[in-house]
């Protein structure tokens, strides 16, 4: 009777795990993850950044919840002149997002992250480089950048994106912080 119970337990949490050991690491990381507190690493927060970015373009709220922490905070600015500057501190509020873009086909794709170190329970992410494309975005990738951190067994506090600022002619940006180009 006791091994069927311990069976029937081992099933359960089995079901309730998320399976992101299969997947391949896409983009690239750099920077500092040293220092992280008893019990978290810098590939938690690497999970957590590819969980979201495959429930916002999946509109999925499950992945979304275990992607995001409770208390959570996302921004994305305005790509295009029509395009809507958009936060939200919810996961009905992200949902509602997310589902928008779903229908305009709308894809994130994360090109780098630069870690700088953890800072208590946080995992700072900056600069984020990614691509991003939707119908309504015109043709080709535009391209971005933000900033986020990573809360130690929460999920992803706050992610703040939006387009790559324009550089004037002959501007460069610092070597440690150089963008990928599409």
């Amino acid at each position: 009777m006791r091994r069927l119970f311990c069976t029937a337990v081992g099933l359960q949490v089995l079901a309730l795990c998320p399976l992101t050991a299969q997947r391949s690491q896409s983009w690239r990381v750099r920077g500092d993850t040293t220092g992280a507190p008893p019990g978290c690493s810098a590939s938690a927060g690497i999970a957590a950044m590819n969980l979201f970015v495959d429930a916002m373009r999946n509109a999925d709220s499950a992945g979304l919840t275990r992607a995001v922490a409770r208390r959570f905070t996302f921004s994305i600015g305005k790509f295009t002149p029509a395009d809507t500057f958009v936060r939200a501190d919810s996961i009905p509020e992200l949902l509602r997002y997310a589902r928008k873009r779903a229908r305009q086909h709308e894809r994130l794709t994360i090109q780098a992250v630069t870690f700088n170190g953890w800072r208590g329970q946080g995992l700072q992410l900056g600069p984020i480089y990614f691509l991003r494309t939707a119908d309504d975005l015109g043709t080709g990738p535009r391209v971005g950048f933000g900033k986020g951190v990573y809360l130690c067994g929460q999920g992803i506090g706050a992610l703040g994106l939006g387009p790559r600022p324009k550089l004037r002619r002959g501007e460069r940006m610092r070597a440690d912080q150089a963008y990928p180009v599409p």
